[in-house]
């Protein structure tokens, strides 16, 4: 140990400097050793990320990778590398259960994005048919003509965003919805059931499509079936084997 007063050496387990009788320095106080933060972190993230998709398991991965390379250059002042190695591993086991989650998981968002076209398409038909009954309502009772159909009955729709469908191809259509052929200039008192009566179907002929069967679309649009409006103003959702011929 060094003197306080001389600056001379003395040995170890002195009371006092030898040189001079003087006080000696107390030696400087030994490093301090602890263990890497992120280690753990990338540990308790690796096992965390097998319960929820992976997604800490990645960020646990990255800070592994750190806390593995900062206990190396630490020259002993941080510990941990098992701990550091440990959370690599872990991470990189839940990492690639990612692209199985990922699998597992599609098939799930796309039913919930189409059953929501498929609700969309639904009150886009009742609020079509709804505009049919009060143009009916106006001119007497009447249906307007097939051929001018969507012209007669679109000031008495909310907007012409209701005539189209979200699943309608890539092309612009203006229309994504057919009239029955047999309700045009029809007398709704003549109609017997107008809640099984249907008034619009699904079609890709565009604005003031008129017809039958044949113009409903090619395959159906919404998760294996078809959206239908009636006469009564609701609208429903049938499957295209169970579909009324």
């Amino acid at each position: 140990m060094r003197c306080t007063q001389c600056g001379r050496e003395s040995p170890g387990g002195s009371a006092q400097c030898i040189h001079c009788g003087g006080a000696l320095a107390a030696p400087p106080p030994a490093a301090r050793i602890r263990t890497s933060g992120m280690a753990i972190a990338s540990l308790v993230l690796g096992i965390v990320g097998f319960f929820l998709f992976a997604i800490p398991a990645l960020v646990g991965l990255v800070l592994g990778i750190i806390s593995l390379r900062s206990i190396k250059r630490s020259q002993g002042r941080l510990r941990g590398q098992g701990l550091a190695i440990a959370g690599i591993c872990t991470s990189g086991c839940a990492t690639m259960l990612l692209p199985i989650m990922a699998a597992m998981l599609f098939p799930v968002f796309a039913r919930a994005r189409e059953s929501a076209r498929k609700a969309v398409c639904l009150s886009n038909v009742k609020n079509v048919c709804l505009a049919l009954q009060m143009y009916a309502g106006d001119k007497g009772g009447m249906y307007p003509d097939g051929r001018s159909w969507c012209d007669a009955v679109a000031g008495y729709a909310p907007n012409k965003e209701v005539f189209v469908c979200p699943k309608q191809p890539e092309r612009d259509l203006t229309s994504g919805y057919a009239l029955n052929q047999e309700l045009s200039k029809a007398d709704t008192a003549s109609i017997e059931d107008s809640q099984g009566t249907i008034a619009l179907f699904e079609s890709d002929r565009g604005w003031n499509a008129v017809g039958g069967w044949d113009l409903l679309t090619e395959t159906p649009r919404h998760l294996g079936g078809d959206v239908f409006g009636y006469v009564d103003g609701h609208s429903d959702w049938v499957i295209r084997e169970a579909a009324p011929r």
